[in-house]
């Protein structure tokens, strides 16, 4: 009997029965989130046992109407029950249990006179799968489904093991049904990761795996650790996952222990400071001689943000600093008039540039698209002593694409990810004289998603900056002077594109900043009235990755 004493029954607190539910600690049950939805607190129950217990709903999965994935919920007693928690089955498992022909049992708790559960035995199989989410459960002869069944466990009536819950039925006849839906445990965990800390796991030990899954807690899978785990795996992620850890089981349980540290040194660098040194000492402890070596985090940066506001013509300007891969110091935003954007700005870089001292860094200017071809290199560091800052890399960047909503950031996303992987910056060049219209321009880039680096001969029109923003092309090079010559056979802007697309050819696409600063000094020394591909030149460098928190100040 002790076996069996986790089975319960839920309800509102108004009194009466919706679904089952299953005990997993002393104090938590799982049951279906429709049984409960809008509901902040519950009734439980333990038939013959203890019954009326309040509970609160600590988590609802994506659950909203019928139909929709992510049926879960989880409740909370006030006070922890004396009775065994069930056993779940390891996740890699279930389709060994399901394929091998056995029969399971459910629990419910029909709406009937004397209010007294029901059981029945159901198979099930994940070829009998729906929408990736759910596998369906067929009754045994003269045994059926009914309303009250929800969130009942799926469990092997000889070992106990749960492998899923009951989230639905097809009521054919009548209130009774022989088909139903079930969420096997691989997708309860999903909408629920602290599961995880409950399975019988075959990786790491459970208090490794739990400190692991607190310390990720909140962190996003994003692109780059979507790069990260392809070049490890061997194989794309298709769909994503829903966070970080989610994807940290998928190598763990999937992979060799080798591809586990690797995707972990991956992952290093996406966290913040404090976490990315947790997450080396976790490693230090659980992974023996195979800790994550700390990743290149990219230079340190002033990165120099310009909002345009709706009125008055007028800017927010905020100043921040990037070191070693986390937003360091930064200046409160200012809202001032463009006739004062440079003097705030010059004052700003002058004020955090000492805290870059001692290491490789350079200046970002995240502006609007109009502001890109802006002389930022001439303006003052010090404006005391009329340093410019072209002693220094300077590079400007999309401010659209810092907006955690837009399009331009996530296209932004793939291409640069793409030119990581590959290694080299690999070029197109854009003659001063190409006939394509800039309809035309997008369609071309829109095309050839491969394209990262476009060079252009002299300042690009209108009409292909923003086609090329639009598309997320991370890199651009030009000279802001035309090219107004009447015939293109060989003229200042081919032998410019010809310089600049020979300068950044096979080079990294990490080092253009350095290849950028060093044009613009040869260029000081070039003669003047020859053309040199370092003199005017912008450079377009955004690494998506580099992203302070946006200013409180900035408008939505």
């Amino acid at each position: 009997m002790d076996d069996w004493q986790w089975r319960a029954w839920v309800g509102p607190p108004s009194g009466g029965k919706l679904g089952a539910a299953f005990l997993i600690t002393e104090t938590r049950l799982l049951t279906c989130a429709h049984t409960v939805q809008g509901m902040d607190e519950a009734r439980v129950g333990f038939p013959g046992l203890l019954e009326d217990l309040p509970a609160r709903v600590v988590r609802c999965g994506d659950w909203r109407r019928a139909g929709d994935p992510g049926d879960v919920a989880v409740l909370e007693l006030r006070r922890p029950v004396p009775y065994r928690p069930a056993r779940f089955a390891a996740p890699d498992d279930l389709h060994e249990h399901a394929l091998g022909g056995r029969t399971f049992a459910v629990c419910g708790f029909p709406r009937r006179p004397d209010q007294n559960e029901r059981h029945a035995t159901v198979t099930t199989s994940p070829h009998r799968g729906m929408r990736r989410e759910w596998w369906e459960l067929k009754t045994g002869p003269d045994e059926w489904l009914e309303e009250g069944y929800s969130g009942s466990a799926v469990y092997d009536a000889v070992t106990g093991e749960v492998i899923g819950m009951v989230t639905n039925a097809e009521l054919r006849y009548g209130d009774r049904a022989n088909l139903g839906w079930m969420l096997p445990l691989p997708h309860i965990r999903t909408y629920w990761e602290e599961l995880d800390d409950l399975l019988p796991l075959r990786w790491l030990t459970p208090d490794a795996r739990r400190e692991l899954r607190e310390l990720l807690r909140g962190v996003r899978f994003t692109d780059p650790l979507g790069a990260g785990l392809e070049r490890i795996t061997g194989r794309p992620a298709f769909g994503g996952f829903r966070s970080a850890w989610a994807s940290v089981r998928y190598v763990a349980e999937g992979w060799p222990r080798d591809r586990l540290v690797r995707y972990l040194a991956a992952l290093g660098p996406q966290l913040p400071e404090a976490a990315r040194g947790r997450l080396t000492a976790w490693s230090a402890r659980h992974l023996p001689g195979a800790a994550p070596a700390p990743a290149r985090s990219g230079p340190a940066s002033v990165i120099v943000r310009l909002e345009r506001v709706t009125f008055d013509n007028a800017f927010d300007v905020t100043v921040h600093t990037w070191i070693d891969g986390a937003e360091g110091p930064s200046r409160r935003t200012e809202r001032v008039p463009e006739r004062r954007v440079r003097p705030v700005v010059e004052a700003g870089v002058a004020a955090l540039a000492p805290a870059l001292f001692g290491r490789d860094w350079m200046i970002e200017f995240a502006v609007p698209e109009s502001w890109l071809g802006k002389p930022f290199e001439q303006w003052y560091l010090d404006p005391r002593n009329k340093i410019p800052m072209r002693r220094y890399p300077v590079v400007v960047r999309d401010v659209e694409r810092m907006r955690p909503d837009s399009i331009r950031r996530d296209q932004a996303h793939h291409r640069w990810r793409l030119l990581h992987e590959r290694g080299r910056s690999d070029p197109r060049p854009i003659a001063c004289d190409a006939p394509r219209k800039g309809r035309d321009f997008q369609d071309w880039l829109e095309a050839n998603v491969d394209f990262c680096v476009l060079v252009y001969g002299s300042r690009p029109v209108r009409s292909w900056l923003t086609a090329a923003l639009n598309n997320g092309i991370p890199v651009m090079l030009w000279t802001r002077t035309p090219c107004d010559a009447p015939s293109h056979g060989d003229c200042r802007g081919h032998r410019v594109l010809d310089e600049l697309t020979a300068a950044v050819g096979d080079r990294h696409p990490g080092d253009l900043p350095q290849v950028a600063l060093a044009l613009r000094k040869a260029a000081l020394i070039a003669p003047k009235d020859e053309p040199h591909c370092g003199r005017d030149l912008t450079l377009l460098w955004d690494d998506p990755s580099r992203l302070p928190d946006p200013p409180l100040a900035m408008e939505v």
